[in-house]
């Protein structure tokens, strides 16, 4: 028991160093989340669980990510099209509002499977460093920024 509180205690103080900077490196950001996941979910079955989860996350990140550049490379494209009719605007957006909304319901999905995989004591602390740490817009909109 001493050995996960001093793991968790490392973990929370790598944390709060990591917050000192404005965009935590997300390689940085997952190893201190898997760290603390191991060090909190009493069962190592359940803790591999929600690891394979994280990666199902990260994957959905990477998707929505490229979702969200091809959206803005294509809103650039037709706004410099002087001929680009408003319907057809209105149909690119339409359509990406979709492909957005699909995607947040498939994270709204692995919360939840995040939460079967952990009793309420294991996921209120998670649930704090993901708060903290881990904002699935901002990381999407600044990862899409950045690739235009």
């Amino acid at each position: 028991m001493l050995l996960r509180k001093t793991t968790l205690i490392a973990v929370m103080t790598i944390a709060v160093l990591g917050c000192s900077k404005p965009a935590p490196d997300p390689v940085q950001m997952r190893a201190s989340e898997t760290a603390l996941i191991q060090a909190t979910v009493a069962d190592p079955a359940r803790a591999e669980r929600l690891l394979a989860l994280l990666e199902e996350r990260d994957r959905l990140v990477e998707e929505t990510t490229a979702m969200m550049k091809q959206y803005r490379r294509e809103l650039k494209s037709l706004n410099a099209d002087y001929d680009s009719s408003r319907e057809i605007m209105i149909e690119m957006i339409d359509y990406y509002n979709r492909e957005r909304a699909q995607k947040l319901l498939r994270f709204i999905e692995l919360v939840a499977k995040m939460k079967a995989a952990t009793s309420a004591e294991e996921w209120q602390v998670i649930a704090e460093f993901q708060l903290d740490y881990f904002n699935p817009r901002q990381m999407i909109y600044n990862r899409a920024a950045g690739g235009i």
